[in-house]
């Protein structure tokens, strides 16, 4: 008899130990210092190749590009890391997240992807993030445009790539 009331007391007290007491179950996400510069982003790479004559010389098409905060939190630097999807680069830029612009000119601007002492020299100019864009589906979104260059670059079009796209949105 004692086994079968500690078997019903299990029953009635095990559901118990996975209902939660606290009144607010909702987790509560609050974005970082630099959103909505930072994200999840589609992007092309372009060579001006004649006056208003933009193509993409390698061939890439798409690629996926991060921007994401720094450790700091302090809203006025962004990592922008294209993983290896294009020339393999993550650069630290300043942020003025009052107009939604960004440069990496000031801080030092190396690849650190692979090799931490490779000495190629990226620049990233001219960022840009546009608030509230359509894309061509219809669905809303923002848009992204910059500028970058590689020290180490033996284009034969120019070493500036416009680097234009929209925020990842999962459609």
């Amino acid at each position: 008899m004692r086994i079968k009331n500690l078997l019903i007391l299990a029953i009635l007290l095990i559901p118990g130990l996975f209902i939660s007491c606290d009144e607010d179950d909702d987790l509560k996400v609050e974005n970082s210092s630099t959103h909505p510069v930072s994200g999840d982003w589609t992007v092309t790479y372009k060579v001006e190749t004649s006056p208003n004559v933009f193509e993409d010389i390698y061939g890439v098409g798409e690629t996926h590009l991060l921007v994401y905060n720094t450790a700091a939190d302090n809203g006025q630097e962004i990592w922008v890391d294209d993983h290896g999807n294009f020339w393999a680069y993550k650069v630290k830029a300043n942020v003025n997240m009052s107009n939604l612009t960004f440069s990496g000119s000031e801080l030092g601007n190396q690849s650190e992807l692979d090799d931490p002492t490779n000495e190629n020299q990226v620049t990233i100019t001219d960022g840009k993030v546009i608030k509230d864009g359509t894309m061509v589906t219809g669905a809303r979104t923002d848009s992204i445009y910059f500028r970058v260059s590689f020290s180490d670059d033996e284009a034969p079009y120019g070493t500036i790539y416009h680097v234009s796209g929209h925020r990842s949105t999962g459609f």
